[in-house]
């Protein structure tokens, strides 16, 4: 655990820190004198603070199932303070006479992999929440997230209260900004550009988001 790139921590039942590896630390920018062992989540000096009460309720849901649980977290960590998704498993944890003694939880930045990466057999990347080149403004990175999702300008008016009308107009000034001269040649231009493992943070809640299909450890 503690050589690994990944988040590792163990906790016991009463939700307290016995161990939380290096990369722990620093994804939380947890000061290196500070003491987490011992600490419940409310007690850490980060944002995750706040969310305490429904870490530990999936805590005791782990120890009370035996089953692992997964989670998602979104929210402004690390020391450069980026929105970074993280896809989250707790497990419980047995001694050796096969009685729970608290959770082991595993974190790692959520792989994603789109339809066009899937069919150009491209490995799994990490999902953006920063745009991968400064060429287009707030409202054109919206329209560029739902056009990859393959909707039309009525429909990208719908989701974003606008008319069509509109929508059209600002892609034809995205094509002259990108120099294509066709939807299907821009979809090409923003997935080479990376645009295909983008998502704009205001379409990401911040906070924990629980995923109800559990299984069994």
């Amino acid at each position: 655990m503690e050589s690994s790139n990944d988040i590792w921590g163990i906790k016991d039942c009463e939700s307290r820190f016995i161990y939380t590896n290096r990369a722990f630390r620093e994804f939380l920018n947890i000061p290196a004198r500070f003491k987490i062992e011992g600490k419940r989540d409310e007690q850490l000096p980060t944002p995750i603070s706040e969310f305490a009460p429904e870490l530990q309720k999936q805590d005791l849901d782990t120890i009370n199932s035996g089953q692992r649980v997964t989670l998602i977290k979104t929210h402004f960590f690390g020391r450069e303070k980026k929105l970074q998704p993280y896809l989250y498993e707790k497990f419980p944890l047995y001694d050796e006479n096969n009685e729970c003694v608290g959770t082991v939880f595993y974190g790692k930045k959520m792989d994603f992999i789109s339809p066009q990466q899937y069919a150009s057999r491209i490995n799994p990347s990490g999902l953006k929440v920063a745009p991968p080149m400064k060429l287009f403004n707030k409202s054109e990175l919206r329209i560029i997230f739902f056009i990859l999702q393959s909707m039309s300008a009525k429909e990208i008016a719908r989701k974003l209260y606008r008319s069509h009308r509109t929508i059209e107009n600002n892609l034809y000034r995205m094509y002259q900004k990108s120099a294509v001269s066709s939807l299907k040649e821009f979809k090409k231009f923003c997935q080479k550009a990376g645009f295909d493992r983008y998502i704009p943070p205001e379409f990401i809640p911040l906070g924990i988001q629980f995923i109800e299909n559990r299984r069994a450890s």
